[in-house]
């Protein structure tokens, strides 16, 4: 009978343990939501120069509550020619993140460099994406920037120079500090195609959308 007894609360002690290990699983699940992000950078497109190189690098910027579970924050592609106005890269991009707020929602950083006469790298061109909030396809063309010189002479001393005006860091595009006596003039446009899903958004209060089949934003 003692036998009899030990094995029953020993098994009365499993079950009861399995059953916590599942709750505590669920809760696990449902302590965050998740944003999952795949699609590339295609191409960039309308710059004024006669430029026939490029090639971009992109950053990621997120808020203090967001954590990166899967893909690389900073990514460059290869260095691309074409005759025309039209610089193809096709470049992948797969992302997911994690958080518990909405606050500093996470934002994809791009500069495009290129070659100038002389075969030095030069900033061709600054933006910043935000990821779209609504799951579904997303096709985006964004005007690109780049910061000028504070007057003719020095743009022309910088050209021989090699050191034509640009951010300290790629991400400083997604940041309001230190940008209100910035000059900039736009040039050129980056088109991504990214394709957005999202798990649990619902349990942290935020209405689940759902976007377009082709969707497209400046």
């Amino acid at each position: 009978m003692a036998s009899m007894n030990m094995n029953t609360n020993r098994n009365t002690n499993i079950s009861s343990n399995i059953r916590t290990s599942r709750a505590l699983q669920k809760e696990t699940r449902s302590s965050c939501f998740h944003i999952l992000v795949t699609g590339q950078i295609e191409q960039a497109t309308d710059f004024s120069q006669n430029i026939q190189n490029l090639y971009c690098r992109y950053v990621l910027s997120y808020g203090n509550d967001w954590s990166v579970i899967h893909g690389v924050t900073s990514a460059m592609t290869q260095l691309s020619y074409s005759k025309t106005n039209r610089i193809i890269w096709n470049f992948p991009i797969e992302l997911a993140f994690r958080s518990t707020n909405a606050f500093g929602w996470p934002r994809i950083c791009v500069a495009v460099y290129g070659l100038d006469f002389f075969g030095r790298d030069v900033v061709r061109g600054y933006c910043s994406i935000l990821i779209p909030t609504c799951a579904g396809r997303h096709e985006l063309v964004v005007d690109m920037y780049r910061p000028i010189s504070g007057s003719w002479c020095h743009e022309v001393m910088n050209w021989f120079k090699a050191t034509l005006p640009e951010f300290y860091e790629t991400a400083f595009t997604a940041r309001n500090e230190g940008r209100e006596v910035t000059r900039v003039e736009c040039d050129g446009k980056i088109n991504l195609c990214l394709n957005i899903s999202t798990k649990d958004m619902e349990k942290f209060g935020f209405a689940r959308t759902l976007a377009s089949t082709d969707s497209k934003s400046n």
